[in-house]
């Protein structure tokens, strides 16, 4: 939830996105999409987020705004974050406590012929912090953290005869943060009796970069406000750099990841009523290896040269998604210049995947199985006026 700054129609209906479409967020996905904005928005969207067992959270107040002006449109925003750092803070000043991260997103999209919109964006993270880093590194007490996110799109919308649209938006993403990690240890001298207290520091880099092209089909179907959906995402990740974290005892320095993946959306809208269930396959297929610094002596006797691998992984997931949700509207006047809007939701993200791994110094082999299911409700109320929308959502992630 650190990153959930940009602004929903309808937040509280469980992601809900494929044949149900969004004014205000579908901009922020393919900024070609703001070309549909009949009107501008200025919008103010503070939220907290907080991780429980005390692991984190924060405060974050995004502010910008959506405009239209003949054939052109766009997106702007900026939002300040408090994150509230992991781990122990009785000792610690404030400035290590707590992070501060900011975000700067802006867009510009082109209406021209023949129901063809073209659009650019550009999104910037200065980041001191990101959420969940602390559980990467168990028993440490103090991590710097240290980067930024950049996110480049270019999109297309098409419109169609029949109510039918088509988007596609070519993605690059580059993830680059440092984490100095800090631990402090203690040891037996003499058993049972003296300990020794020494500290220990580690620099980790993280880097990924992303290609990606996504598109999504919606059309009608029949004539009682039924519509059908379909997506399709395939991205390449490198990664340059990946931290020698402790977690699942996997070492490793760079790889590659192929990520996919395949959904239908179905939704129908009746008046104020707006009900949708998407259903996403995502397989993925991940290779990260580790590298020997210098010179290394296999156990059955040879050596692994320096800068050969030392550690082969390979990942396999097997992923799936379903999100349902409904949303109502009540008018409270007799011409629906105002209105009470309930929203609900429900997510469900299944994973699932192998890990195949060969360790070239040992000469060993080993596969390792995981699986789980995380579940979101959401729940939102909304009232509107012919001037302003006040909306309110919870969501939890279990």
């Amino acid at each position: 939830q650190q990153f959930d700054l940009f602004p929903s129609q309808r937040p509280g209906m469980g992601g809900v996105n494929i044949a149900v479409n969004d004014t205000l967020f579908d901009p922020f996905v393919n900024p070609a999409r703001a070309t549909r904005l009949t009107r501008g928005y200025f919008f103010a969207n503070p939220y907290s987020h907080s991780v429980t067992g005390g692991r984190g959270g924060g405060r974050t107040v995004p502010v910008g705004g959506l405009f239209t002006a003949g054939k052109w449109s766009g997106t702007a925003l900026v939002a300040l974050q408090q994150l509230d750092r992991a781990g122990p803070s009785w000792n610690l000043p404030i400035s290590e406590q707590t992070a501060t991260n900011s975000y700067v997103e802006a867009s510009l999209a082109r209406r021209l012929s023949g129901g063809l919109s073209l659009g650019a964006a550009a999104y910037y993270a200065g980041l001191g912090a990101v959420d969940g880093v602390d559980l990467l590194y168990a028993g440490s007490d103090r991590i710097q953290q240290d980067g930024h996110l950049v996110d480049l799109r270019l999109g297309l919308t098409k419109d169609f005869s029949g109510q039918r649209t088509l988007d596609a938006v070519l993605v690059h993403n580059r993830t680059s943060v440092v984490h100095d990690v800090h631990y402090s240890l203690w040891r037996w001298v003499v058993p049972g009796q003296t300990t020794q207290f020494f500290e220990r520091e580690e620099h980790n880099e993280d880097h990924t970069n992303i290609w990606g092209v996504h598109a999504r089909y919606a059309y009608p179907l029949g004539s009682e406000g039924w519509r059908i959906g379909f997506v399709g995402t395939a991205n390449r990740l490198s990664h340059p750099k990946i931290p020698n974290y402790d977690v699942q005892n996997i070492p490793r320095d760079p790889g590659n990841t192929s990520a996919f993946n395949a959904g239908v959306g179905v939704a129908r809208t009746i008046g104020g009523f707006v009900a949708g269930v998407d259903v996403l396959y995502e397989p993925m297929f991940a290779d990260t290896w580790a590298t020997a610094e210098r010179d290394t002596a296999i156990v059955v006797g040879g050596t692994i040269r320096a800068g050969e691998r030392t550690v082969d992984n390979t990942f396999r997931f097997n992923n799936a998604r379903m999100r349902m949700g409904v949303s109502q509207e009540i008018p409270l006047k007799a011409d629906s210049s105002s209105a009470l809007g309930l929203q609900a939701g429900l997510g469900a993200y299944a994973i699932r995947y192998r890990l195949k791994q060969y360790n070239h110094v040992q000469r060993s082999y080993r596969t390792q199985d995981e699986d789980w299911v995380e579940w979101s409700p959401s729940l939102g109320v909304k009232y509107r006026s012919h001037n302003v929308e006040l909306q309110y959502t919870w969501y939890r992630t279990c």
